[in-house]
């Protein structure tokens, strides 16, 4: 072997061909690097979306836990009577405040009905009758 002469397969990474070769590999592993790396920042993402959802849901399951045990005391159920139904013990009376613009009313209402003009003659009578 002559100096400079080389052999015939160190000829071809020499070439053009070879070097167009070798490009298209090393864009096509970026190319697959980056979509990789795109899937792990999006997975990243929803994991601490998920975790957030998570931690929120939890909050959720205690407070309705404490909502639960408030309500299975005597206590409870009657504040949540009273408030949601305006449900008032014998003997007792509510007075409901109705604030308009121009006026503001107080209305008594008290446990005993009152036969209004807007009870038809069946439901009269079924009032009088006790039932």
């Amino acid at each position: 072997m002559k100096y400079g002469n080389r052999p015939s397969r160190f000829n071809f990474f020499n070439s053009s061909i070879a070097i167009i070769i070798l490009i298209v590999v090393v864009v096509l592993l970026a190319k697959a690097t980056w979509g990789i790396h795109q899937k792990t920042a999006l997975g990243a993402d929803k994991l601490d979306q998920a975790k957030a959802e998570l931690a929120r849901l939890e909050s959720r399951k205690s407070s309705l836990a404490e909502e639960v045990t408030y309500l299975s005391t005597e206590q409870g159920v009657e504040s949540e009577l009273r408030t949601k139904y305006r449900a008032v013990k014998e003997g007792e009376s509510v007075a409901v405040i109705l604030d308009n613009d121009k006026t503001a009313a107080v209305i008594e209402a008290s446990t005993t009905p009152v036969v209004g003009p807007n009870l038809s003659w069946w439901g009269r009578l079924l009032q009088f009758v006790g039932l």
